[in-house]
């Protein structure tokens, strides 16, 4: 047993469970992850809840395989047994849900975490306001591509709470994403003014693009390119600018450079093997859309010119030159 086990053990037997508590967190951010487990587990035994819901977010964000993914969920049940009005766990077991893709329980128990406001346990302070658990629903609808009820709930949060800058950048995504390209604009635009993002960027883009106001989104676009490393874990966001901008140029007449945005798409999903549906209908339609510029022969595929090809009578000589070589060697024994 190592020195910080046995001065948990010494706060506990005190009933001082917070600097045991405080211990356990020291140890995890020294990277001691058996000692700081082994406290909580101390605290646990003592019933002390708060080591519970610290071990579900160790689990949740932490771990590598999430507790063999999941996600902390049976502390923060565990947890909420005993203290089932915990706003807190209430949205750490919403986002549990939400990562065994149950968006719909996801959602069900952040609005059971709004709910609570109205008579939360005096026990339990919450850490997140009534408006962050709003905001937090709606980021969860966000995820799961549900823009339409996003947006309803976006329109609910500005009544209540006025603009902020999470308000203006999803609102104009989502005003977007449900076709109202102008007044999207309108709120990216206050974002964009706020703070220079790549999905802002990106969402203005598509309005114009939408809006076939195509040499501004190309413009954006490039913007977007240009700081894609900053997103390179997100391809659909990656690929979104890169075709488009593809697109954007063969609506400009540009054919020459729209080739080089498609043969970027291309490369960049063919190193991702097995794709999502929307993904690989993107890929389809860049194969497709290459595949028809080049058969008008008025362009010419830099890339592919850059790999090297001998002209037929070349390869003849080098040819005859290899069989006289090989006879020589033959005549001398080799």
């Amino acid at each position: 047993m190592n020195d910080s086990i046995k001065t948990a053990e010494l706060y506990i037997d005190d009933e001082n469970y917070e600097e045991a508590l405080k211990l356990a967190k020291k140890r995890h951010s020294k990277d001691d992850i058996e000692t700081y487990l082994a406290i909580l587990d101390l605290l646990i035994d003592r019933d002390y809840i708060p080591a519970i819901e610290e071990k579900g977010m160790y689990y949740q964000y932490f771990d590598e395989n999430h507790d063999n993914g999941d996600y902390g969920e049976k502390y923060f049940d565990k947890y909420l047994e005993k203290q089932p009005r915990s706003i807190n766990v209430l949205c750490d077991k919403a986002l549990s849900r939400f990562n065994k893709n149950e968006v719909d329980e996801a959602i069900e128990y952040m609005e059971k975490a709004e709910e609570k406001y109205k008579s939360y346990s005096a026990i339990e302070k919450p850490r997140i306001s009534k408006k962050e658990v709003k905001m937090g629903k709606i980021e969860l609808l966000i995820q799961a591509k549900r823009y339409e009820k996003a947006l309803d709930e976006l329109n609910s949060y500005e009544k209540t709470y006025g603009s902020d800058a999470k308000l203006d950048l999803y609102k104009g995504q989502m005003l977007q994403k449900n076709g109202d390209n102008r007044k999207a604009i309108e709120y990216l635009d206050k974002s964009l003014e706020n703070e220079d993002t790549l999905t802002g960027l990106n969402s203005k883009a598509d309005a114009l693009y939408e809006m076939k106001q195509y040499k501004q989104a190309l413009r954006l676009y490039n913007d977007c390119i240009s700081y894609e490393k900053k997103a390179s874990d997100n391809l659909e966001l990656v690929t979104n600018f890169n075709y488009k901008a593809a697109f954007c140029c063969i609506n400009l007449n540009k054919e020459q450079e729209a080739i080089k945005y498609l043969n970027k798409t291309i490369n960049m999903l063919n190193e991702h093997g097995r794709l999502p549906k929307d993904l690989e209908s993107i890929y389809q339609k860049c194969s497709f859309e290459k595949e028809r510029i080049m058969k008008k022969g008025e362009v010419k595929d830099e890339e592919f010119r850059q790999t090297r090809f001998f002209s037929a009578r070349t390869s003849i000589i080098i040819l005859i030159i290899i069989m006289i070589f090989y006879v020589i060697l033959k005549i001398l024994g080799y």
